[in-house]
């Protein structure tokens, strides 16, 4: 029986080291941003107001479905009444383009877990700040109501689903649909002059890379997967079975 109760604290030791320790990584990625407001018709916005975004920052991944990552978001939102199907938006003229800078804490929830499965679905959702630097259309001076003085920066609450590859324990690839919401309505300087009880937002669809500064051994699967071999290397396991093999 001591070689089976050697092989249990083993393999319970393992296992609570791997919880304990997580893993930290940093990441990049690159996709498309495009604002919903007073100036989008539709949920989704036209085709030509689609913009670019960018993104880094710390994946931190405490367990088998856990995890957190800090992530700073910049990009381009523009809204344009031109690009509207009613004649009478087109009619008013409010246009307005920004750029974006986002810093946000956001929790991911593995659905399957990630020491079992490569390809990993996810659920995300968080809270950060947004500052968003306006410039307004020529006609938003002069149409109707001129907008009161407001704010630049505002509370942001990202939310979404996203999936990760896991090519090894060190290396991963994401994709994320994210929907951005806020407690401003003036990321489009249109406030009064469109609807007042409707809060703008924005959607960030991007991909990226995740590199984590920890490894598991060459050929491992994974996220928390460990290297057994490099872990009990001063472990002389045959010499452990002669001595207690009876």
């Amino acid at each position: 029986m001591r070689p089976l109760a050697i092989l249990f604290c083993i393999c319970l030791g393992t296992a609570n080291y791997v919880s304990a320790q997580g893993k930290l990584g940093v990441f990049v990625g690159a996709g498309t941003m495009f604002y919903s407001g007073d100036l989008v018709e539709t949920f989704i916005a036209p085709v030509p107001s689609v913009r670019w975004t960018a993104n880094a920052g710390l994946h931190w991944q405490i367990n088998h479905r856990w995890g957190l990552q800090l992530n700073y978001t910049v990009g381009e939102l523009i809204g344009d009444d031109a690009f509207a199907v009613d004649e009478g938006r087109r009619a008013r003229g409010l246009s307005f383009q920004s750029y974006a800078h986002g810093v946000s804490l956001r929790g991911t929830y593995d659905i399957l877990r990630n020491d079992r499965w490569r390809l990993l679905p996810y659920i995300t959702a968080g809270v950060g700040g947004l500052y968003n630097d306006i410039t307004p259309g020529p006609n938003n001076a002069v149409t109707v109501v001129q907008e009161p003085d407001y704010s630049p920066f505002t509370l942001v609450i990202p939310s979404g689903i996203g999936v990760r590859y896991q090519f090894n324990c060190q290396w991963a690839l994401k994709a994320e649909a994210l929907y951005h919401w806020t407690i401003s309505d003036h990321l489009d300087d249109v406030a009064v002059r469109g609807n007042p009880d409707n809060r703008d937002g924005f959607w960030d669809i991007h991909v990226g890379v995740i590199w984590f500064f920890t490894g598991c051994g060459k050929g491992r699967k994974g996220g928390l997967i460990e290297d057994c071999d490099q872990l009990y290397k001063d472990v002389d396991i045959d010499k452990l079975m002669r001595q207690y093999g009876n």
